[in-house]
């Protein structure tokens, strides 16, 4: 595994963990909208795949990956703050949480690109196939909610 590999895998773990806490959040704030299994779903494909890549990270380094970004955090307050001020909360948080699989797709195309170990090609294009399923269930949400 090159350097510049694990260091995208682990990026991309961070963003996976970025989603895990925005869409509970969302699912929290979200209550008795009718969004809490779509939001569930995207929860458990995050941890899926949180599950098939942190194993190969932890083969690899020794240990797993934990961390989030500083951007996922400051999406999530921008989210808050604009979901408390506007009057459709439902259509805020799904809009942002389009934007975060927009994210979530670069960062399982870079780590594409920088792949080089089979076991990490094979996780990545499985995790691919899942995310972008969960990317065009959101993008047909926000459609429906605007």
């Amino acid at each position: 595994m090159s350097s510049n590999e694990i260091s995208t895998v682990k990026d991309l773990v961070k963003v996976l963990h970025d989603g895990v806490t925005f869409y509970t959040d969302a699912k929290i704030e979200l209550k008795g909208s009718g969004y809490e299994s779509a939001l569930q779903e995207m929860i458990d494909a995050r941890q899926q795949a949180l599950a098939r890549l942190q194993p190969l990270i932890f083969l690899r380094e020794g240990e797993t990956e934990p961390g989030t970004t500083i951007s996922g955090s400051l999406h999530k307050t921008y989210t808050d703050i604009l979901a408390a001020i506007k009057s459709n909360k439902s259509q805020v948080y799904i809009a942002q949480l389009e934007e975060l699989e927009d994210r979530t797709l670069e960062y399982i195309q870079k780590a594409q690109y920088e792949a080089v170990s089979i076991d990490i090609k094979t996780a990545l294009n499985y995790i691919h196939k899942s995310l972008r399923q969960c990317h065009d269930r959101m993008r047909s949400l926000k459609r429906s909610a605007a």
